[in-house]
């Protein structure tokens, strides 16, 4: 009996201890479940884009998993590789057995092929395939964890601290986490720091071997003003959606996380658009907007080389940071070419003083009477000439530096003025898209360069002008630039519609080519005097018409 007693308690024992164990799996099951849950809840913000400052938000703060808006980082970096040159559009990424074993979405790229950059973009944007996202990572940085802890570095120096990422693709990795305001912010760097690829992100669908790949992003085809960037799905994250819209000069990012359905996060996102649009500023980005570029990998831009000398009547001024009159802004040092420039050796100049702000903006040839600097204050726009059209904006690059001479038997040569190089449209940070002169600090960059206008009519070659018969008494206005001489010519018209003046004035198209890519500047010619251009000017901007007016 006893024997019998005691076999009985065992079982009974172990039948307690079994249910012991499975109710703490259970529970164990139910709080991992919860905290999956919880990263899947709604979280939302909107952010004026030419501000900074937040309009809406909903949980911004608090963690979600990106799923595939990860992808936007992992295409930040080609950007960074393909202005460093290390990449091109044309370059083949290798395909590994690992990076075509990726789970779906997905191109099914087989292992030993190749893909060029270009298409992995593309891919990335509209079919938002992993393989290609893992192709990528390790053709860059030879890894996919490397590439994640660039990924990471790359958020925080973009600010983004509350965001790190595990792998390119945005697949579920419960340590792959960020906020939606961290993703607004990468919104907003990504279209300041890389104008010239944002296009990108509006592409409706891609066609690969065969098959084609529609956009994910509804929001293209079915709401005004909507230029990307990126959607995104795993079950612990929902529906995700990161977003540009561009209506009236106004701009705005949007992230919206954690949605049960496509439809849904669609319908919010349309609604967070509409409602907040009108709210946004109307007008040019304020300098607090600006996000500092990271320093380090991609950071290097490479200049034009071969520079020709040019004949100049003395130093330009300094760019005023305002058209509207009012103190002049020093350009921050988030925004200082310097950050991202390869510096030549020059003599330092010495400090130069500020003129105080035109009506209208113009680079000029004559000498400039110094002036008391005035202080920066915090809030005052500048002259960021992004625009609101959501059609690709295109580049603006100097085809070759011209070095800034004082005639022959004039007096000593001045200093070189303190002002960064003019880059392309490829390497801009958002205060010189019109390659417009900007007052820094003490720098060592080599002088300012002015760019002659192109041949006028339907020869639209690029065409630098002998320096002995190049007129500087002449005055140009760029209008902007675009990805095909039927835009740039669309600019023209649009401004000549607005403005009668124009009509009697020569019209041109300006192409030039960076990183393989071909671009068109809009430019209106003919203009003898300074007076009459800056009038000019001020009446395109007065039909809200981005302008500039430069000598030659």
């Amino acid at each position: 009996m006893v024997y019998q007693s005691d076999q009985h308690l065992s079982v009974s024992t172990l039948k307690r201890l079994l249910f012991v164990v499975a109710l703490f799996a259970v529970l164990l099951f139910s709080v991992v479940d919860g905290q999956s849950a919880n990263l899947r809840k709604y979280a939302g913000i909107v952010v004026d884009a030419k501000t900074g400052q937040t309009l809406y938000s909903h949980g911004a703060d608090s963690k979600r998993y990106p799923a595939s808006v990860a992808k936007v980082m992992t295409l930040y970096i080609v950007f960074e590789e393909l202005e460093a040159g290390r990449l091109t559009l044309d370059s083949k990424l290798k395909v590994s057995k690992y990076a075509a074993s990726a789970v779906p979405s997905k191109l099914y790229l087989k292992p030993g092929t190749s893909i060029t950059v270009s298409d992995a973009i593309k891919a990335l944007v509209t079919k938002s395939a992993n393989d290609v996202a893992r192709v990528v990572a390790e053709n860059i940085s030879g890894s996919v964890p490397k590439f994640a802890d660039r990924m990471t570095k790359t958020a925080r120096a973009l600010g983004m601290s509350r965001t790190t990422y595990k792998n390119p693709s945005g697949l579920p990795d419960s340590r792959q986490v960020t906020t939606v305001r961290d993703q607004a912010r990468l919104g907003m760097a990504i279209f300041q720091h890389y104008p010239q690829h944002f296009h990108y992100f509006k592409t409706s669908s891609f066609r690969y071997r065969g098959n084609t790949y529609g956009n994910h992003n509804r929001l293209l085809r079915s709401v005004k003003g909507v230029d990307g960037i990126k959607t995104g799905y795993i079950n612990a994250a929902g529906f995700n959606l990161l977003t540009s819209a561009r209506v009236n000069n106004r701009h705005v990012i949007v992230a919206a996380f954690g949605f049960n359905s496509g439809g849904s996060r669609n319908a919010k996102v349309a609604e967070l658009i509409k409602k907040y649009m009108p709210k946004a500023r109307r007008g040019d980005y304020w300098r607090q907007a600006s996000i500092p570029r990271p320093t380090g990998a991609g950071g290097v831009i490479r200049m034009a080389s071969n520079p020709v000398s040019l004949a100049i009547k003395g130093t330009p001024p300094a760019r005023p940071a305002s058209l509207g009159g009012g103190d002049v802004l020093t350009p921050p040092a988030v925004m200082a070419l310097a950050d991202t420039a390869t510096p030549q050796p020059v003599p330092t100049p010495p400090a130069l003083t500020t003129p105080q702000a035109q009506a209208v903006q113009v680079a000029s040839i004559e000498p400039v009477a110094p002036a008391v600097p005035a202080p920066a204050p915090p809030n005052r726009p500048i002259d960021l000439l992004m625009g609101d059209s959501t059609k690709p904006l295109g580049v603006i690059k100097v085809a070759a530096p011209i070095e800034l001479r004082a005639p022959q038997g004039s007096a000593p040569a001045p200093q070189p003025v303190n002002t960064p190089q003019r880059k392309s449209l490829s390497s801009l940070t958002p205060l010189d898209l019109f390659g417009n002169l900007i007052q820094g600090g003490p720098s060592t960059q080599q002088p300012v360069s002015l760019v002659p206008p192109a041949s006028v009519g339907t020869d639209i070659t690029s065409a630098i002008p002998d320096t002995k018969t190049a007129q500087l008494d002449r005055w140009t206005l760029q209008l902007g630039a675009a990805h095909s001489a039927e835009e740039a010519n669309e600019i023209l018209a649009s401004a000549t519609k607005e403005v009668d003046d124009l009509k009697d004035l020569r019209s041109a198209v300006q192409p030039i080519k960076t990183n393989g890519q071909a671009y068109f500047r809009a430019r209106v010619m003919g203009f003898t005097n300074e007076t009459e251009a800056i009038q000019t000017c001020q009446a395109l901007k007065d039909k809200n018409i981005k302008c500039l007016a430069l000598p030659g």
